[in-house]
């Protein structure tokens, strides 16, 4: 389905969104990756009042919904996206502390749309302890909670106490924490728009919190290339293996198709060395899988998720 064929839908979404919409719009300066064609709509809502319209309106023309943060773990595929494209780059970005049963804890609630980076400098200058795991780790809060993003020091699943979620067919649920399983890279919202998260935090020492926050960046940032864009680790670590290093064994390093090319620094990094195409990337990921499963016998999974191609009809993919 192209834009022409709702294109019916352009002035309805302009004279609720004026310059909040936008048709046939390039995603590729709205994801990290840097690539990715275009969304036939991508809009950016405020509130939950215009989440439960864009709903309405696209289940009324059985349009497709897809939401996006700042698509720090997202490739975008070079025919974009059909239908509806939500981006969170503007909602939800309050911060505040709201009353804890207990006096020897801080809750914070912060809304889906709140830059990961943020929410881990106001809790330092706080003295708010609990969200040092983070460090250097990009995005949103909602991405961070739908991917249950983390690192070896910990993840968001560890900290959140509640959540209220937009369900794309329950409507808006608040969940607790018992009522919500979370893995490793992995949590229940996956069919649901982040509004916002309770997160329990402990007192800390704002200097000691800084040193910790700046060693871990430090270290990430010896790690870990950071000179080129990319989504962060493209395959999921297994039980006893870590990707980047059976991708190193398969002799990939330095690996290129066109503008992609695997890193050099750590092998479970693709970069976009300026001009790839997700084909690039897409093609690279086939051979890395293909080779370590050659060689080593395992079949590695994509932590990049990826999204767009043909009209699904209903089906709405969200991340």
């Amino acid at each position: 389905m192209s834009i022409n064929k709702f294109s019916d839908l352009i002035p309805l979404f302009k004279d609720r969104f004026k310059d909040r919409v936008l048709s046939d719009a390039p995603l590729a300066p709205y994801v990290a990756y840097g690539v990715g064609g275009p969304a036939d709509i991508l809009v950016f809502p405020k509130t939950e009042a215009e989440l439960h319209w864009i709903d309405e309106t696209a289940k009324a023309h059985n349009i497709p919904i897809t939401v996006i943060g700042t698509g720090t773990n997202l490739l975008v595929v070079d025919e974009g996206i059909r239908g509806i494209t939500i981006s969170l780059a503007k909602a939800f970005q309050d911060i505040e502390e709201i009353s804890c049963p207990e006096n020897d804890k801080i809750w914070v609630r912060c809304g889906g749309g709140v830059l990961k980076p943020v929410l881990l400098d106001w809790a330092i200058q706080q003295g708010y302890a609990g969200l040092e795991f983070s460090s250097g780790v990009p995005g949103t809060l909602g991405g961070g909670i739908y991917m249950n993003a983390g690192t070896k020091y910990g993840c968001y699943g560890d900290i959140l106490k509640e959540v209220r979620l937009f369900d794309f067919k329950k409507g808006f649920l608040q969940l607790k924490r018992n009522e919500l399983h979370f893995s490793y890279r992995e949590s229940e919202v996956r069919n649901s728009l982040v509004v916002w998260v309770i997160f329990e935090l402990q007192h800390g020492n704002k200097t000691t919190l800084r040193n910790e926050v700046d060693r871990i960046i430090q270290e990430r940032t010896e790690k870990q290339p950071l000179d080129f864009p990319s989504c962060g680790s493209t395959f999921k670590n297994g039980p006893g293996y870590s990707s980047g290093r059976l991708i190193e064994k398969a002799g990939l390093k330095g690996l290129k198709v066109g503008g992609a090319e695997v890193s050099t620094k750590h092998a479970n990094f693709i970069l976009n060395k300026g001009n790839a195409t997700a084909k690039d990337i897409l093609t690279l990921i086939d051979i890395i899988k293909a080779r370590v499963k050659d060689q080593f016998e395992i079949s590695l999974e994509c932590e990049v998720c990826v999204l767009g191609g043909n009209f699904e009809g209903t089906k709405s993919k969200k991340t």
